[in-house]
């Protein structure tokens, strides 16, 4: 009996130690806790005199801690091992903190924990899988953090969890299929991390509780799983911003408590599914920036909770039905940036809570509609960028709720009603981008609460009213319309106003001195006007302004020194007016200039070379400075002079540096290249002398280098080969010596090289060729010398499209590789010593317009294909050996006297010269026994020909009861008995000019140059007829033949001219469809380049000409310019031809 009492007691008394040092510890492990943070002040009130059970945030049973909540208490530190020997924990809340490190494997001693948050603040490291020893927790929550790694399978073992929240994290992989093992699970959140995969398919089947799933911003990819479709308890679905593909599944309907599904940003397509009108509890439907390709359903009208529509670019199409009027409880409609068409359907105006409709960015069409008067709730109307059109319907100013409206980029018309401001709490008004006239006189005097009007690029006409001072704008837009006389003094008052732009209008007067006044104005833009007078000095007052810009006005007198006390400006824009004196100092001191362009004044001094505090980095510049030429530097087209500071160099946000047109002297600096962000250096046009510093190699950014027009000496240096994103190069006009660089040839990016008007001398690299984006190429007038051959070895990777080599020592003969560059537009080698022939290869240039080769020492003949080049407009070929007869074809037959002079053995065409007929090689006898013996059987052959030929015209014309005139008897009665005549039984086997279907035989090419030598200028001595149809002359060909040519006497003798009427009659019924399509050669001459050049009138007859018939005229010619294309497939049948033809007489 005494052993068991004592026994009793030694266990009470060990019961009774253990609770005392369990107390002893919790309290021990919270004053650790405390001490470990780095702002242990911040649980002051945890004092070691009161009892811990009595601290703020914590919660005992007995004397054993059992809830710890400190979130937002600002706590910074790590979790320390302290914090885990609170072993009696049902709640550990540490959220909304600025804790750091690693959670502890440690925490799997909290046995008892139902609640773990510690979102909200800064851990990292991986899940520690001890997590799945806390077998009794319920909530969870570790977003947002910097948690990194995979979700461990572990956590599957936490059947009792109810709230899941992994979001706002890295974590990484796979969702693991685990988590599907928590069947009490009602909220899973696992978005904005890393995941990557599908959602597995057996995840779903367990979690009949759940009702929030949130995998929002992450990877994940594949189909949306059908299974989807088991979870009758969600609510709340969240997969947007993923990369699912494919169409909703079916399943998607029987979520039948679903409120919320927002899928956006994926790349989900449509057509959407028929179930989707299942979802009768939806509110918030969010599918926006997906590829869905498909219209707006029409079963979306079965969805009457819905409050909530978003289907921004969503590539949208058809138009919007009419069923979106049965969601009476829509508050937001959002369809903007789509495809969808159409009118505006009615309906909507049964929408009473819509508070929000945006389809800006669509193309609707038709009138806005008056029954937008009845959106009573309706807080925004954005229906910008679309195709309506008509007058704005007063109506919207019973709107009573609208603050914004914007209707841009339409083509509406008409004037704005006065009745929007009956809208009373309207506060941004967007109309730019319209055809709206008259004027806003009275238009918003009574928007009381008016911040923001827009009204750019419309035809608003009449004067800036006074009462826009007395609302409350904070922006004003006025640019691009008719506005005239002079900007409202009192405007200068506005207590709001804050931007304010009018550019592109014809307003006048002057800056007054009350500009002051505008103490708010951060941006004043007002280029393109008429304003005149000087810069008032009051403009300094402005401390808040931004954007001052003034461009292309007619502004006088000097920059005040007091716009240096404008300390927020950020752009200043006074180009184009007629501003002189120097340039204040204290511009240099904006220590926020980012943009200064005072080009094109009168500008004279030095440019100020005091150490530099603008065009720094700046930590931020205010959003309405909108500093759209960031980094500009233009004081281009004055008369500055003295040296370029070397203080620029330390402007280091400079991108364009434009000093160009000056006066400047002396050397470039060197502190130029030390720009790293310069994209473009333009000096050129000034009087700058030296060498072009090597450093400029160094400026990788660089893309425009304009060094022309300077007094530049010595080398090209190599290391501008190293300026990869280099597009242009000018270096013309200077004393620059020396070989051109081979480096050079590795600016492959560059489109336009100037070395032209230099002392450059030697071998053009050939290197060259490999800038396969060049453009234009221009070296003339140099010092160059040697073959072409390297130049254009590789020439069919070229893109060139204008080359200037003239002028310089260039010998050799022409590469017949030249023929390759396909997109040559200009090629001028003048003056320089090429020798050999021209290549027949130029004939390939098909874009090649301008040739001039003058001035050499080639020989040889013209090749006929340089001659046929049909774009070709300039030929030049004088001054050079070239021999033989001129071609008779394309640009040839034009060619002036000039343009061959100096070329002694050139004969025919306008040369005037006759050419020599070609000496044959002497044969051997039996050759010549051969010929004879050919010869004679061939003068037999022709005279039974001609015998028979007689007797067949004899027979017929015994048989033709036409009367010989005396005209027709002194024709045949020529006695040269080699006349041929040019009629349509003439079978001349001449080049083709002219053969369509209603010619059966082909017609002889002659140019009126040709038919003038012929004739000898129509000599009286040549006439050998003559009739009512005119004078028939005989004409002797440069070959030796003899033709009869018909020389017209228009509108004399017995036949008169036809009117127009009676010609388009006969073309009319010639015209017939059952007239075969016979394939046509071209119509060539110059009916085709008069209609080319825009000059076809002057193809037409004066005789008929009137302003009745030159229309029709116009418009059949254009018919028989289709008939004669140089494409066959592209000529019309004669069908076709009839239609057109009938269709000009009806209209």
């Amino acid at each position: 009996m005494a052993s068991a009492s004592l026994t009793l007691f030694y266990a009470i008394f060990a019961l009774l130690s253990s609770f005392t040092l369990s107390t002893a510890s919790d309290r021990d492990a919270l004053l650790s806790f405390k001490n470990s943070l780095r702002n242990p002040e911040a649980l002051s009130s945890w004092s070691p005199s009161i009892s811990h059970c009595r601290w703020p945030g914590i919660l005992c049973d007995g004397d054993r801690v059992t809830s710890l909540v400190l979130s937002t208490r600002q706590l910074s530190g790590r979790l320390p091992a302290s914090l885990f020997s609170l072993t009696a924990l049902t709640v550990l809340d540490l959220s909304s903190n600025d804790f750091t490190g690693e959670i502890s494997h440690q925490i799997s001693s909290l046995t008892a924990l139902k609640t773990l948050s510690l979102g909200y603040n800064r851990l990292s490291g991986e899940l520690p899988p001890a997590l799945g020893e806390l077998t009794r927790i319920q909530t969870l929550r570790l977003g947002p953090n910097f948690l990194t790694g995979r979700i461990p399978p572990e956590l599957g073992k936490l059947t009792k969890l109810e709230t899941f929240d992994l979001s706002g994290n890295a974590l990484a992989g796979n969702i693991p299929t685990h988590i599907g093992n928590l069947t009490r699970l009602q909220i899973l959140a696992m978005g904005s991390n890393f995941l990557t995969g599908a959602l597995p398919s057996n995840l779903f089947s367990k979690l009949r509780f759940l009702a929030s799933f949130d995998v929002s911003n992450n990877s994940l990819s594949g189909s949306i799983p059908p299974q989807l479709g088991e979870l009758s308890s969600l609510t709340e679905l969240y997969i947007g911003e993923n990369h699912f593909s494919g169409v909703f599944p079916p399943e998607i309907g029987r979520l039948s408590s679903l409120e919320i599904l927002s899928a956006p940003s994926c790349s989900i397509n449509g057509p959407l599914p028929e179930s989707f009108s299942q979802l009768k509890s939806l509110s918030k439907l969010d599918l926006s920036f997906n590829p869905l390709q498909c219209s707006i359903p029409n079963n979306f009208g079965e969805l009457q909770n819905l409050t909530v529509l978003n289907l921004v670019e969503s590539e949208l199409n058809g138009s919007i039905p009419s069923e979106i009027g049965k969601c009476r409880n829509l508050n937001l409609l959002l369809i903007s940036f789509n495809s969808i068409t159409g009118a505006l359907p009615e309906s909507l105006s049964e929408l009473p809570s819509l508070t929000t409709f945006s389809a800006e960015k669509n193309q609707l069409s038709g009138a806005l509609p008056s029954w937008l008067g009845k959106w009573t709730q309706i807080d925004s109307i954005l229906l910008s960028n679309n195709r309506f059109s008509g007058k704005i319907p007063p109506q919207i100013g019973n709107c009573s709720a609208l603050s914004h409206l914007s209707l841009g980029s339409n083509m509406l018309s008409g004037e704005i009603p006065k009745e929007l401001c009956n809208a009373a709490l309207l506060e941004e008004v967007e109309l730019e981008d319209n055809f709206l006239t008259g004027s806003i006189e009275e238009t918003f005097k009574n928007c009381g609460n008016l911040t923001e009007l827009k009204l750019i690029d419309n035809e608003i006409f009449g004067s800036i009213p006074d009462y826009l001072s007395n609302l409350q704008l904070i922006s004003l837009e006025l640019d691009s319309n008719n506005f005239t006389g002079p900007i409202p003094v009192s405007l200068w008052s506005s207590l709001f106003l804050i931007e304010f732009s009018a550019a592109s209008n014809q307003l006048e007067g002057f800056l007054p001195s009350q500009i002051c006044n505008a103490a708010s104005m951060q941006s004043i833009v007002l280029p393109n006007n008429r304003i005149t007078g000087t810069i008032p000095a009051e403009i300094g007052r402005l401390s808040s302004l931004s954007v001052f810009d003034m461009n292309s006005n007619f502004l006088r007198g000097p920059l005040p020194a007091e716009l240096g006390n404008c300390t927020a400006l950020a752009t200043l824009d006074l180009g184009n007016n007629m501003l002189n004196g120097s340039i204040p100092q204290q511009l240099v001191e904006l220590p926020q200039l980012q943009c200064l362009i005072l080009s094109y004044n009168n500008l004279s001094g030095e440019i100020p070379w005091k150490e530099s505090k603008y065009f720094q980095q700046v930590s931020s510049i205010p959003d309405s400075s909108y500093v759209q030429h960031h980094g500009v530097y233009d004081l281009s087209n004055n008369r500055l002079s003295g040296t370029i500071p070397d203080e620029l160099g330390r402007c280091m946000v400079v991108v364009d540096l434009l000093l160009s047109n000056n006066l400047l002297s002396g050397v470039i600096p060197r502190s130029l290249a030390r720009l790293a962000n310069l994209t473009t250096l333009d000096l050129s046009g000034n009087l700058l002398s030296g060498n072009i510093p090597f450093e400029f190699g160094d400026c990788v950014k660089l893309q425009g280098f304009h060094l022309g027009n300077n007094k530049l000496e010595g080398l090209i240096p190599d290391s501008l080969g190293r300026l990869s994103g280099l597009v242009k190069l000018n270096l013309s006009s200077n004393m620059l010596s020396g070989s051109v660089p081979s480096a050079l040839g590795s600016l492959v990016g560059l489109t336009h090289l100037d070395l032209s008007f230099n002392m450059l001398s030697n071998e053009l690299p050939g290197a060259l060729s490999g800038m396969g984006n060049l453009v234009g190429f221009y070296a003339q007038q140099n010092r160059l010398s040697g073959h072409l051959d390297g130049l254009f070895n590789d020439s069919g990777a070229w893109r060139v499209v204008f080359v200037n080599l003239s002028c310089n020592s260039l010998s050799g003969d022409l590469p017949s590789s030249m023929g390759n560059m396909s997109y040559l537009t200009v090629l001028d080698l003048h003056g320089n010593g090429i020798t050999g022939v021209v290549p027949s290869d130029i004939g390939d240039l098909a874009q090649l317009e301008y040739l001039d080769l003058s001035d050499n020492m080639l020989r040889g003949g013209i090749p006929e294909e340089v001659c046929g080049l049909k774009n070709l407009l300039f030929l030049d070929l004088s001054e050079n050996k070239l021999e033989g007869p001129v071609p008779r074809n394309g640009m040839c037959l034009n060619l002036t006297r000039d343009a061959l002079a100096g070329n002694k053995n050139l004969c025919g065409g306008i040369v005037g010269l006759r050419c020599p007929m070609k000496s044959f090689p002497r044969r051997s006898p039996f050759l010549n026994v051969w010929g004879l013996t050919s010869l004679v059987v061939g003068v037999v052959l022709v005279a039974l020909s001609v015998v028979i030929v007689l007797r067949i015209w004899s027979n017929r014309s015994s048989k033709n009861d036409l009367e010989a005139s005396g005209d027709s008897s002194k024709l045949n009665s020529s006695d040269d008995q080699n006349l041929y005549f040019l009629s349509s039984s003439s079978r001349s086997k001449e080049p083709l000019s002219i053969n369509i279907a209603m010619f059966e035989q082909p017609l002889l090419k002659l140019t009126l140059v040709d038919i003038l030598e012929a004739t000898n200028n129509f000599c009286k001595s040549n006439i050998i007829g003559d009739g009512g149809f005119g004078t028939v002359y005989k004409a002797t060909l440069p070959e030796g033949k003899i033709v009869a040519w018909l020389r017209n006497q228009t509108g004399t003798g017995s036949h008169p001219v036809l009117d127009w009427t009676k010609r388009f009659k006969i073309a009319l019924g010639a015209a017939r469809p059952d007239f075969k399509d016979i394939e046509g050669g071209n119509l060539v001459g110059w009916v085709f380049l008069k209609v080319k050049n825009r000059q076809a009138v002057e193809v037409l007859d004066p005789a008929v000409l009137d302003a009745n018939s030159k229309q029709m005229m116009l418009r059949t010619l254009n018919i028989a310019v289709k008939c004669l294309s140089e494409n066959p497939p592209n000529r019309p049948t004669m069908l076709h031809v009839l239609k057109s033809l009938k269709g000009i007489r009806e209209e």
